[in-house]
């Protein structure tokens, strides 16, 4: 994947968690982490963006 689909992937997901319980949110992290770790931390900074109105 490009940067650019990277980025829409990781901030496309962190839209779709939002609103779910902090407990689910962390469990995806996980899971997209041992998946692949920048995933993780991808999807992890683009759900802090959109909780601080950033996203």
């Amino acid at each position: 994947m490009s940067p650019e689909q990277q980025r829409a992937l990781f901030e496309n997901t962190a839209r779709a968690i939002n609103g779910a319980s902090q407990r689910t949110v962390e469990r995806h992290i996980a899971n997209c982490t041992q998946a692949d770790p920048a995933y993780g931390e991808g999807v992890r900074k683009a759900i802090e963006a959109l909780a601080a109105g950033d996203l």
